[in-house]
């Protein structure tokens, strides 16, 4: 009878417990990859708090709460209904804007705005003219556009200075600058940029300009860089962080940086049509679609332009956001939830109407708004 010798049956082990590792870290890797990868259908309620507002309640996510606000005041909750601060006023029609830890509430068509941060009871400011936008800076900076019959003037205040609240002042002249539309502030306080639309008979014109508040813009009398975008549509302007700034247009968008000389860094032109754009400090989220309005394609970018997701998507939604490394995808009944390595996360229908989705603060929970309620939800495969 044939028999191995003790130096073969040590190698043979060694083998054998090699083979066993190896296709068990292979097996746990690929059970690893298809769980944390599958798809959810289903949901428990783990907790559920009725809304004690009106509809007329907005709500956003904001530093892992909800920010709530209307016409008549502005509060933060926290994802188990718990007031964390709140602030009264009375506007016309209430518009927020949101970095680090600070809140804008400005009355558009109207006088006055507050800012929070969550520490104090909020500083409030009147305006001279009407105000169309604002924007706040991580330092409590705000930029407000007002309106003027002889011209609209960009603003740039600090309403916690003690002598000289207003900093800067960028009149328009609309026969050479045209009409100011949309505007950010960096998150330092130091730029702004902003576009201008002209009409030239029947035509109009679009363009951009940057500003600059430190000794270098000071210099410059404050413009210090400038773009003509002739006839394609500015749509949007924002700052992912204090040294990129973001320019949406009709048919693409373009990446500056450098807000002291700014330089595009990145420039992304789409043939197809552009339906929705969502961003978040890490990334840039467009979803086009082709002529026949059927085929639509999701594709996410850094700031610095590189590609991090691109797949077709066939969801049917209305309010396209990012969250951390997730994207929401929302409807009035439906949510579809994907990953950023594009695989689909949670697919489920409500039986009632949905007025926002944010996450939970867990990776399998998130936060539900309808109506009349303010639900925090489970996945669950079953």
């Amino acid at each position: 009878m044939f028999e191995l010798d003790e130096g073969r049956k040590k190698i043979l082990l060694w083998v054998i417990v090699c083979a066993i590792i190896f296709f068990g870290i292979g097996g746990l890797l690929v059970f690893s990859y298809f769980y944390n990868n599958r798809c959810y259908t289903k949901y428990q309620v783990v907790s559920e708090v009725e809304r004690s507002d009106s509809n007329n309640v907005i709500y956003q996510y904001f530093q892992k709460n909800l920010l709530k606000y209307s016409q008549s005041g502005i509060s933060l909750i926290d994802t188990k209904g718990k007031t964390q601060w709140n602030g009264g006023f009375e506007m016309k029609q209430a518009q927020v804007d949101t970095c680090g830890e600070q809140v804008i509430a400005a009355d558009i068509g109207g006088n006055s705005f507050h800012i929070y941060n969550g520490k104090d009871e909020g500083i409030g400011m009147e305006t001279t003219y009407p105000i169309a936008r604002a924007k706040v800076s991580a330092q409590g900076i705000a930029a407000v556009l007002e309106q003027d019959t002889e011209g609209d003037s960009l603003k740039v205040y600090n309403p916690s200075a003690n002598t000289t609240k207003l900093l800067i002042e960028i009149p328009s002249n609309v026969t050479e600058e045209g009409y100011p539309l949309d505007f950010d502030i960096s998150p330092d306080g130091t730029a702004l940029v902003a576009s201008y639309m002209t009409v030239d008979g029947t035509e109009a014109k679009w363009k951009v300009n940057f500003y600059n508040f430190t000794d270098i813009g000071q210099d410059k009398n404050l413009l210090v860089g400038g773009r003509e975008y002739d006839t394609q549509m500015v749509a949007g302007i924002n700052f992912i962080d204090t040294d990129h700034v973001v320019i949406y247009r009709e048919k693409g968008f373009d990446i500056y940086s450098g807000m002291k000389e700014p330089k595009p860094v990145f420039e992304k032109n789409f043939e197809d049509q552009i339906v929705s754009i969502a961003n978040s400090d890490k990334y840039i989220g467009v979803v086009t679609t082709d002529k026949s309005q059927k085929n639509k394609r999701l594709s996410v970018f850094t700031p610095e332009g590189e590609t991090v997701l691109e797949c077709p998507i066939d969801y049917e939604y209305t309010d396209f956001h990012i969250y951390g490394e997730e994207l929401f995808f929302n409807s009035t009944h439906h949510i579809d939830i994907m990953r950023m390595n594009g695989r689909p996360k949670f697919s489920s229908d409500f039986d009632v109407e949905l007025t926002g989705v944010f996450p939970g603060g867990r990776s399998v929970e998130y936060i539900v708004v309808d109506h009349h309620t303010i639900r925090r939800i489970r996945m669950k495969s079953r």
